[in-house]
C-alpha cells in the first residue's frame, strides 16, 4: 500500500496600490505590422483572457489565451486558426499574432470526472468558501462574498500549476499577476493548497467534504494561512480549482481582496 504526496501548502499576503500604466512608440519612423485576432466561445464557458471580441497586435506578439468554463461543462478545444496555438486542448496557452486569426473556445457539458470522485472542482470553490466564512463567523468576522474576476484569476493559476508542473505562488510567463486590476488602495492575499484525491493508492477517493475539510484544516494550522483567513480587512474571496492529470491531486488556488489599512 502506497501513501501518496504529504499536504502541500504555502502562502503570501501581498498588499498596495494597483500599478500605473504607460505607452510606448516605435520611435524612428519603424513601422510594426499588426494583425488582428478575433476571439469566441461556444455554450458554456467565456474567455476571460484576453476576453472576446477582436483584438490588435504587432506582428509576432504571443498573447495568453484563457477559457473558463462555467459550471457543468468541461473545456474541449480551441478551434479555428490555431496553427500558432501553443496546445489546442488546454485552456490556458498561448497564440502567436504572425497573422489574422479568428479562433473560437470549445465547450461542451457534462464532465470527464473518473469514477469514484463523486464532485466537481466548482462543488470545491462552493465548498471552501463556505468552509473559511464559518472559520471567520467563529471569530465574528464577516463573511467574504465571492468576486468574479478573484475567482477567474484563481481557476486561471491553478490551471497553470497542473498544466505547467509547478506548485508555487509565481506566476507562469504570460498568465495574469495576483495584482491585476487590483482596485487602489486595496490588498490582496492569496493560499494555496495541493491536495491528495485518496489517502492511499490504492484506496477509495476521499469525499466532497473530506478533501475541503483537509485544504481549510491545514490552512487554519498554518500561521501564515490563518493570517489570510482571519483577516478582518479582507471581504472578497475568489477560490479556483484544478484536478491534476492523473486525478491524483486537486490544486486549490484562493485569492483575498479588502480594503488597505
Amino acid at each position: 500500500m502506497k501513501r501518496i504526496g504529504s499536504f502541500l501548502i504555502v502562502v503570501a499576503l501581498v498588499a498596495g496600490v494597483a500599478g500605473c500604466t504607460g505607452s510606448f512608440g516605435t520611435g524612428g519612423g519603424v513601422y510594426l505590422e499588426s494583425h488582428t485576432v478575433t476571439i469566441t466561445s461556444t455554450a458554456g464557458g467565456s474567455v476571460t483572457t484576453p476576453g472576446e471580441g477582436t483584438f490588435t497586435y504587432t506582428d509576432g506578439r504571443v498573447v495568453t489565451l484563457f477559457a473558463d468554463p462555467a459550471d457543468g461543462y468541461q473545456f474541449v478545444s480551441w478551434t479555428g486558426d490555431v496553427g500558432t496555438i501553443a496546445n489546442v486542448n488546454s485552456p490556458l496557452t498561448t497564440i502567436t499574432a504572425n497573422g489574422n486569426y479568428s479562433i473560437q473556445a470549445n465547450f461542451l457539458e457534462g464532465s470527464i470526472i473518473p469514477p469514484g470522485i463523486n464532485y466537481t472542482e466548482t462543488e470545491v470553490e462552493a465548498l471552501i468558501i463556505v468552509l473559511v466564512n464559518a472559520e471567520r463567523q467563529q471569530f465574528n468576522l464577516t463573511s467574504l462574498s465571492e468576486d468574479a474576476l478573484l475567482t477567474s484569476l484563481a481557476r486561471e493559476h491553478s490551471i497553470s500549476m497542473v498544466e505547467n508542473d509547478f506548485f508555487g505562488h509565481e506566476r507562469y510567463p504570460g498568465e495574469r499577476p495576483l495584482d491585476y486590476e487590483q482596485p487602489p488602495w486595496t490588498m490582496r492575499g492569496e493560499n494555496l493548497a495541493k491536495i491528495p484525491t485518496r489517502q492511499y493508492i490504492p484506496g477509495p477517493y476521499l469525499s466532497l467534504e473530506e478533501v475541503c475539510a483537509w485544504a481549510v484544516s491545514g490552512w487554519m494550522n498554518s500561521t501564515g494561512h490563518r493570517a489570510n483567513i482571519l483577516e478582518p480587512c479582507f471581504n472578497e474571496t475568489g477560490v479556483g480549482v484544478s484536478f491534476s492529470e492523473g486525478w491524483d491531486y486537486l490544486y486549490i488556488t484562493q485569492i483575498f481582496e479588502g480594503p488597505y489599512s
